[in-house]
């Protein structure tokens, strides 16, 4: 199986064929509906070649999903650019998190129709490295926000994991919930961690 650095920044050039050919058919079929042959023709590769890097058609899946996330860090880096507080850096990363969720719908529709599927992703090996990189991601904010006075938070890392889960979660189940607010998902949690974690001075 290809690490999660093989697949946030590929390397090999059928590696990249095959996560872009599978990108376009996950998004256009669903996961059910594409097929790996149709994938390895887009991709101009043999299925061998496809077997040399991926097993099945679902390693595929959670392999795209690990490859878009360079989509969702290359949206916050731009809209960070002057912004120097971490209260919007914390903002920042919520909003583009839920804005990336809704527009790539293979990571939300998918998991929706087949809770089988969330299941197996949630405890696969990928999902798993991905989801403590955004961990990392969110501490490091934290951290900065604390040395700034900008957070009073006693335990940082646990802190980000609920940040983590809870933008995630809310975007990719909010359909099955009702009695939902309108108003965005990155919005109402930001209102939660005013109350909480951010300091008023």
């Amino acid at each position: 199986m290809l690490s999660y650095s093989e697949l946030i920044n590929p390397t090999d050039a059928r590696v990249e064929k095959i996560l872009k050919a599978g990108e376009k058919h996950f998004k256009q079929y669903g996961g059910r509906k594409s097929s790996i042959g149709e994938i390895c023709a887009d991709a101009g590769i043999s299925k061998p070649t496809f077997y040399k890097y991926f097993d099945r058609k679902q390693t595929l899946f959670f392999a795209v999903i690990i490859y878009l996330r360079r989509d969702w860090y290359t949206t916050y880096m731009e809209r960070i650019k002057g912004v120097k507080t971490a209260v919007e850096k914390l903002s920042t990363y919520l909003s583009v998190t839920e804005e990336f969720l809704r527009v790539t719908p293979i990571l939300t529709q998918s998991f929706i129709q087949s809770p089988g599927l969330y299941k197996s992703w949630a405890g696969h090996p990928l999902n798993i490295e991905s989801y403590l990189a955004s961990v990392d991601f969110v501490e490091k904010i934290i951290m900065d926000g604390i040395a700034s006075d900008e957070f009073r938070v006693s335990d940082p890392r646990r802190t980000a994991h609920v940040i983590v889960l809870a933008s995630t979660l809310f975007v990719i189940f909010e359909p099955q919930m009702p009695g939902m607010s309108k108003k965005s998902d990155a919005s109402f949690l930001f209102d939660l961690l005013q109350h909480g974690i951010i300091k008023r001075h």
